[in-house]
């Protein structure tokens, strides 16, 4: 027996992405989904606030998703927003504009608990009793860490460390130089070094990413290849190490008109895939992982299992 469909709204900084689903005893199945490129953190990252043109972006894309969630009769739901409006000074003015015009509760999830939904939702995809793993999500705002050995949540962090933040602050050019890498460096060499201390003391042979980026590296992977072989969108794949250099060397030294023409790259992802590149080779470099694999399921898995199973 089937029961009435539920939505998820995940208000993230780059991207507003609506996931609408039933469950069917005791599992659920996806119904809808869909994503819009709102940039809400874009242009506002260093004073802490959502710009004029962005806030109406983001009205835009919620009231949208609200008349498709009443279209397929969605009965129960949990919109969230993630970095960029929890470190936004206004956010209330927009949260206040969604429950006027939707009725909406926009639930503002702080990094630590967005750390622990991507833990859950990455435990769907991917057994991790019997893995020492480092669980590594790039967001636009944030990146968070969590560190899971047998299966159990043992250190968790969000930094302040997402691509399109990081893309602001750091203004690469269109093929990234070497001092755009040198600033990088500088400014992960200081925020991560908790990190570099708790992989000390959890050593982890496995690299778990989720998220976007790591979606697109390993269909980076598959081009390279030249694999026909289906993205399995249930269960965790293997990115080989010795893949990620040579897609490492090919972001590198790529233009973002170049990245823009390649198919299997997001146009809303092509600023960023350098960026992203770079900080999962900077996680490879302080740690002798052994394997790395791209889990399909994250955040808003994480949700599904937390708020409505």
């Amino acid at each position: 027996m089937s029961s009435a469909p539920f939505a998820i709204v995940d208000c993230g900084t780059n991207t507003f992405n609506l996931l609408i689903g039933q469950l069917e005893e005791g599992k659920w199945k996806l119904l809808f989904s869909n994503k819009i490129p709102v940039k809400i953190g874009a242009g506002g990252f260093a004073d802490k606030l959502i710009t004029s043109a962005r806030m109406a972006r983001g009205i835009d894309a919620l009231v949208q998703y609200h008349l498709v969630c009443k279209t397929f009769g969605v009965e129960r739901n949990f919109v969230f927003a993630t970095s960029a409006l929890r470190d936004a000074k206004n956010a209330s003015v927009f949260i206040d504009k969604i429950k006027s015009l939707t009725g909406w509760k926009v639930n503002v999830i702080s990094g630590d608990e967005e750390a622990n939904l991507i833990f859950q939702g990455v435990r769907q995809s991917l057994h991790l009793d019997g893995l020492n793993a480092l669980i590594m999500d790039i967001g636009g705002g944030s990146t968070e860490f969590i560190i899971s050995q047998n299966g159990q949540d043992v250190w968790r962090k969000s930094y302040p460390l997402g691509v399109s933040r990081l893309f602001e602050q750091i203004q690469p050019k269109s093929r990234i130089s070497q001092q755009d890498l040198q600033g990088f460096k500088s400014i992960l060499d200081e925020q991560l070094a908790d990190l570099k201390s708790a992989l000390k003391e959890f050593p982890c042979d496995t690299l778990v990413g989720s998220s976007g980026s790591f979606d697109t590296l390993l269909a980076l992977h598959q081009q390279m290849q030249k694999s026909t072989t289906p993205i399995d969108e249930e269960r965790a794949q293997e990115i080989p190490i010795a893949s990620l250099s040579s897609i490492y060397m090919q972001m590198m030294g790529s233009t973002l008109e170049e990245r823009l023409k390649n198919p299997v790259i997001p146009t809303i992802r092509a600023e960023y895939m350098p960026l992203s590149c770079y900080l999962v080779k900077y996680v490879l470099d302080i740690h002798p992982f052994q394997k790395v694999l791209r889990s399909p399921f994250a955040l808003k898995e994480g949700v599904i299992f937390s708020k409505i199973i």
